[in-house]
């Protein structure tokens, strides 16, 4: 069974970037630039993994969480937050709102594809 991944990102490079990456290594991905868009995906996208900018957020990371977790059923089994900021505050604050995992731009493609074998 194919893993399906939603990015929601305001940065375009990012998007774009990370869209390419995983749709030329075998992942189904979907697409958001902005939380509204990002829930009405996962609710018809029903993804396994979403991979969320930060940036998107007009609220805190824990309405992120509860409207992505809430619009994508029991199917979303790991979410996570992509920032530009590295400092233990806010990855603490992404891992206690429920993101799964805080990464911090750029990400390498030995550290995606690790976390995401954690799926399976």
């Amino acid at each position: 069974m194919e893993t399906r991944i939603l990015i929601a990102d305001t940065d375009e490079k990012s998007l774009t970037g990370l869209g390419t990456l995983l749709t030329d290594l075998g992942y189904a991905i979907a697409v958001a630039r902005t939380l509204d868009d990002a829930v009405e995906a996962a609710a018809r996208f029903a993804p396994d993994v979403a991979i969320i900018g930060l940036s998107l957020q007009a609220e805190d990371p824990a309405t992120i969480v509860h409207r992505l977790r809430q619009a994508s059923g029991m199917r979303l089994r790991l979410l996570i937050a992509l920032t530009g900021w590295g400092d233990t505050r806010h990855r603490d604050e992404a891992l206690v709102a429920g993101f799964d995992v805080h990464l911090v731009r750029p990400v390498g493609l030995d550290q995606l594809m690790f976390i995401l074998s954690m799926i399976g």
